[in-house]
């Protein structure tokens, strides 16, 4: 299992579509979920607002929602506890994982800027990461691997792989020099030596790339992404932001995300692909073609608030 942080500098935050939280809160902090599925987020935070504003001013954000004070301090100085609801394309794609969380005390808005930490596993943090590059690229992403267990189900390697692997190191296989060596773990499992060094051969790579893999630079096939967009606008339908300024900002936050990184993914599939130009060239229309269909949403979109 991992654990990943994303960091945005408080100037990034005021520019993107979540921007207003900084003119509100002096420090906002997660505490803990309450209720957690797409489209109905509800999460306990502890609030410390800007001379002069407070939970009424929550109004004015789309994407958070006050259901209830649940503590109020006596003075300025001590924070507000209360119960929000978060409806945001991201944390709902995230509660849609049904495999990452956010870490409570390490998702928060200060001074600084807003960090956001989530654990999981790393297949499903490299979707959360790539759609976090994709709505708002963060300035800084950082990684670990936490604590793996043999009851873990969040763990990277299987239940079958995690004993193999326990009853290997148990035996001395991992020490330097070894104690022991794949016949004799094949032996003492009554397995063929080859399939004991497959397995012992995948474990140790899906462990050094939980380890060492870098989420900085996940790439997003152009149908992840086209999925994703339709994802979040029938969610904003559903839960009424798809009218909202801040989700036409955060849709052309994306746009620009996509155009900026286009060259980025040609190197990468140049890389992937070797110098095949037309599957290359295939998949970068692929790209633009998402970039129309966004262009297609806002248009709607205007087309929609003109009339009203």
């Amino acid at each position: 299992m991992r654990e990943v942080t994303f960091f945005w500098k408080k100037n990034r935050v005021a520019q993107l579509d979540i921007g207003s939280v900084v003119t509100i809160f002096r420090r906002i902090e997660f505490l803990s979920y309450v209720k957690r599925v797409p489209k109905d987020v509800r999460c306990l935070m502890k609030c410390h607002f800007i001379e002069g504003k407070g939970p009424s001013d929550i109004a004015d954000l789309y994407f958070l929602e006050h259901l209830e004070t649940v503590v109020e301090p006596d003075n300025t100085d001590e924070p507000y506890i209360l119960m929000l609801r978060i409806n945001h394309s991201f944390s709902n794609m995230n509660a849609r994982t049904n495999g990452t969380s956010a870490v409570p005390g390490q998702c928060y808005l200060d001074g600084e800027g807003l960090r956001y930490t989530i654990q999981g596993p790393k297949l499903k943090l490299r979707l959360v990461s790539g759609l976090a590059r994709l709505i708002a690229k963060p300035d800084r992403i950082s990684a670990r691997s936490i604590h793996m267990s043999l009851n873990n189900q969040n763990a990277s390697l299987s239940p079958k792989q995690m004993k193999l692997a326990k009853f290997a190191y148990d035996n001395g296989y991992f020490d330097i020099p070894k104690r022991t060596r794949i016949s004799d773990l094949a032996d003492e499992l009554g397995l063929a030596r080859a399939t004991v060094s497959e397995h012992m051969a995948k474990i140790e790579s899906t462990v050094m790339s939980d380890m060492f893999s870098s989420l900085n630079n996940v790439y997003l096939s152009p149908e992840s992404i086209r999925d994703s967009i339709n994802t979040m606008v029938d969610e904003a339908q559903d839960i009424g932001t798809y009218g909202s300024d801040g989700f036409r900002q955060m849709m052309s936050q994306i746009r620009n995300n996509i155009q900026h990184e286009l060259p980025a993914k040609k190197l990468y599939l140049q890389k992937r692909l070797g110098n095949d130009e037309e599957l290359i060239e295939a998949s970068m229309e692929e790209h633009r073609h998402n970039l129309s269909h966004i262009d297609e949403i806002l248009r709607a979109k205007k087309s929609q608030t003109a009339a009203i």
